[in-house]
């Protein structure tokens, strides 16, 4: 079905938008809208959406009708891009792929608009980006924008992109101690926890980094995760769990199990899960103020990785392709188990959707496998790297990265096709 075209004042508003981001540094921009000549009934722009790869050219089309439905031609377009960083738009309609991302193309005349989607690739299939580090990578995170984007690793180890991983930057940790993992509660909230004890926190994107001192905590911490921008938990060596309800200005600790803890995730501010060494799953429905131990233990292999996207569906992964996951039955939730293969050892999980998840580790290479039944079963992707992968991070179906030893950095625009 054809999109609503926008109204004028939408329209307006979105170049306005648009045209402040390609100001200069005096405030003036060198794009003007020109006043139409011709009043129109209609404007439709073709193609509704296309894909491009960086350096490609596509030139779209707007076709014009005037206040008695005749094609108007040789129209005065004034074409506009909502990102110049992922791809910038002639006078002619001709696009040009810059970078890569997702962004919206303007056409605006005689009172009346359209838009279209530019999606915007380098390769297809998982390859890798430069990381400008050997130390290894734990984990990463990246923002809803697909471009700026967070990975952390041994020795204090934190690099930074802007640029969906075009290239990554070393920033100042102030710490030598080995990072595991990390997360953001804004563009520009962020924790990273490590062994120590560890939790750095950034106000600025990941730029500079400065050590909480009120964890009451020293074993090492292996995962985080927040609910949203005030609660959140990190768990680590022998049970450890701490928690924050006040956006990590202070700490609070429980130890509900003597097994180190490698992963924590919650769907929501009261219920989240726990796994670890022994196969132990804890979990909780009261915000980390009690957790409880699943019984019976439905393996003891270690597990290193637990997603959490609703209040009954969760999944985790471990070693020998240990693979628990929940089931929602009528008057309780239960965790079963499934496999994904005993030579594959499951370092990071992530759920896209209900039904869509990737999950990474090694099977003596770099292990990259995808569902696209919520688990049921699980497809290897060609990973393209001999290194272990240790996380994975997802910002819709088709654009992930995946990090690991060695420094390894491997992106995919295209779902991992």
């Amino acid at each position: 079905m054809r999109r609503r075209p926008l109204s004028l004042a939408a329209l307006a508003a979105l170049i306005a938008a648009a045209v402040v981001t390609t100001a200069g540094c005096d405030g003036q921009t060198s794009t003007v809208i020109p006043i139409p000549e011709v009043p129109l009934s209609s404007l439709v722009v073709t193609p509704e959406t296309d894909t491009l790869v960086v350096g490609e050219n596509r030139v779209f089309v707007a076709v014009a009708n005037d206040t008695d439905n005749v094609v108007v031609t040789n129209p005065t377009i004034t074409w506009v891009s909502s990102d110049t960083r992922v791809f910038t738009v002639s006078n002619s309609g001709n696009v040009s792929a810059v970078g890569e991302g997702n962004a919206s193309l303007f056409a605006y005349s005689g009172g009346q608009g359209d838009t279209s989607t530019v999606v915007v690739y380098v390769q297809p299939g998982w390859y890798v980006q430069p990381s400008g580090t050997t130390n290894n990578l734990n984990g990463v995170f990246f923002q809803l924008n697909g471009r700026d984007g967070v990975a952390a690793g041994d020795a204090g180890t934190i690099v930074r992109t802007t640029n969906a991983g075009a290239s990554w930057a070393a920033q100042p940790s102030n710490t030598a101690f080995n990072l595991n993992d990390v997360w953001f509660t804004t563009s520009a909230t962020g924790f990273v926890v490590g062994h120590g004890g560890t939790i750095m926190r950034t106000r600025n994107g990941g730029g500079s980094w400065t050590r909480i001192l009120t964890v009451p905590a020293a074993e090492n911490l292996y995962g985080v995760c927040f609910a949203d921008t005030s609660r959140g938990w990190a768990v680590g060596a022998n049970g450890t769990i701490v928690r924050t309800s006040d956006g990590g200005k202070f700490w609070t600790r429980s130890n509900p199990t003597a097994q180190t803890l490698r992963s924590v995730s919650f769907s929501d501010s009261l219920n989240g899960w726990a796994v670890g060494d022994g196969g132990v799953i804890l979990g909780t429905h009261d915000a980390g103020r009690s957790w409880y131990i699943v019984q019976p233990s439905i393996t003891a292999q270690a597990l290193r990785t637990v997603w959490r996207r609703s209040v009954n569906r969760a999944w985790a992964g471990g070693a020998q392709g240990t693979n628990p996951f929940t089931l929602g039955t009528p008057d309780s939730l239960q965790w079963s188990l499934t496999t994904f293969g005993a030579n594959n050892d499951i370092q990071g999980l992530m759920m896209v959707d209900d039904l869509l998840g990737y999950a990474v580790g090694n099977n003596g290479n770099g292990l990259v496998l995808k569902t696209y039944n919520s688990g049921v079963t699980w497809e290897p992707q060609i990973s393209n790297t001999a290194q272990f992968l240790r996380d994975v991070w997802f910002v819709d179906a088709l654009r992930g990265w995946s990090v690991g030893s060695g420094g390894r950095i491997l992106h995919t625009a295209r779902g991992g096709i």
